[in-house]
């Protein structure tokens, strides 16, 4: 009936997240990773966010006898609007659209920015109903473009980039370095528990004080994030193809799924500067705004 603090306003960004087209299953991977596991001591799985999402509890409403949704006795964590849509969604990826989105944005995070102010660009809807790559930095605003057809561009440089045998030769070595880093990782998650514990009976026995305790906690949780970002980049890099330049373009264009794909993108490339279009207007793709700087 109550929200519980500390996961209130994840599962409230978790709907903004969906309903920005991000997919369920890097939803789940990110409150995770930012809310820490679920009340059970395990990660968020999609169907344990989809089930919490779900539930009309999370909007302060509940089911009469009629069907009908009307006001109940739990605490609001997202607005009638925002569950609404979500409800749209979920059911559209029930009939057979699948739980991805048409089209993933390989900049998204911060790698897209202003060839002006040099701030991260943000992903919004366009006018015609497309996603589109905004600088909202106050002061400035002045560079957006399209996202779908940036991408794909980016997308192709990449594999491009990528059939240089320095290059491959390199992946290979961040490859192996991000595969051992994971299993460490992983091993370090499973003992995060007893740390844990650990922590709060010297606590418990005064051997701390509350600022030490909460200290000691907080560093813990960051490693934690930590670490969970390792297991999940040394999970998606382990799945690329034998490296060469045949097998990366074969496993991007026939095996590799959209979230794989916005993994070798943002392990290659470090940022991608936008400039403003020359013509106001101007539909047409110019290369000539971008600049991309390689890792």
């Amino acid at each position: 009936m109550t929200a519980v603090p500390e996961e209130a306003a994840y599962l409230a960004a978790a709907a903004q997240r969906l309903l920005d087209e991000m997919t369920i299953a890097s939803t789940a991977d990110w409150m995770t990773e930012n809310a820490g596991p679920t009340v059970s001591g395990r990660p968020w799985s999609t169907t344990t966010l989809r089930r919490r999402l779900r539930n009309p509890a999370i909007a302060g409403l509940r089911e009469n006898a009629d069907g009908e949704m009307v006001k109940g006795p739990a605490e609001k964590l997202i607005d009638r609007e925002t569950f609404d849509a979500l409800q749209e969604l979920f059911t559209r990826n029930e009939r057979g659209q699948g739980d991805k989105p048409k089209h993933v944005h390989y900049l998204s995070g911060g790698i897209a920015t202003c060839g002006l102010c040099r701030n991260a660009l943000v992903s919004r809807s366009t006018a015609n109903g497309g996603r589109g790559y905004v600088c909202e930095t106050e002061g400035c605003g002045k560079v957006r473009i399209s996202a779908e057809p940036l991408d794909e561009y980016v997308g192709e440089r990449v594999l491009a980039h990528l059939k240089d045998k320095a290059r491959l030769k390199w992946l290979a070595v961040v490859r192996d370095q991000f595969a051992a880093e994971a299993k460490k990782a992983a091993v370090f998650l499973e003992q995060l528990t007893a740390h844990k514990a650990e922590l709060a009976r010297a606590y418990g026995v005064k051997d701390l004080t509350l600022a030490d305790f909460k200290e000691a906690k907080a560093a813990l949780d960051g490693k934690r994030k930590e670490a969970m970002a390792s297991v999940r980049r040394g999970k998606a890099l382990g799945e690329l193809p034998e490296l060469t330049p045949e097998g990366l373009e074969e496993w991007w264009t026939a095996t590799a799924g959209r979230e794989q794909r916005r993994a070798l993108v943002q392990l290659v490339v470090a940022e991608v500067r936008i400039g403003p279009a020359t013509v106001r207007g101007s539909r047409r793709f110019d290369e000539a705004r971008f600049d991309i700087e390689w890792r």
